[in-house]
């Protein structure tokens, strides 16, 4: 799918997994937003408030609609998706695409699962 970020080298055995992707200059769409380089270290990255920016209006209806329709994709595929969130949304010029597609293949909880646990009638 064109808005899948590609996997250069994936392995896994009984106790472990790899996954291998090319790095992106750009970065991700959590480091537009912090106005961040890939490279930096986390807390130089993230930890600063004042770096923050907001989306231009056709960056938000591009990307939304990129990520809507690979979400579509997935869905349609029975594949389920549940690590949504901003550091998962790689850039490729004006192209956003999904990682991590394997974490639900590898058991890991959804990002939001601590959220959604919160509610008994949520299964």
């Amino acid at each position: 799918h064109p808005y899948i970020y590609k996997i250069t080298f994936a392995t896994a055995n009984e106790s472990s997994a790899l996954v291998i992707r090319p790095f992106s200059e750009k970065g991700t769409l959590k480091d537009l937003i912090y106005k961040a380089k890939p490279k930096d270290a986390f807390l130089k990255k993230y930890c600063n408030p004042k770096k923050i920016q907001g989306l231009e209006l056709q960056q938000i209806k591009t990307y939304g609609r990129q990520i809507l329709e690979v979400l579509k994709f997935l869905h349609e595929k029975g594949f389920p998706y549940g690590h949504l969130h901003s550091a998962n949304v790689m850039l490729d010029g004006d192209t956003c695409k999904l990682l991590d597609l394997e974490n639900s293949l590898l058991g890991l909880p959804s990002f939001y699962r601590s959220y959604f646990s919160q509610f008994r009638k949520i299964n």
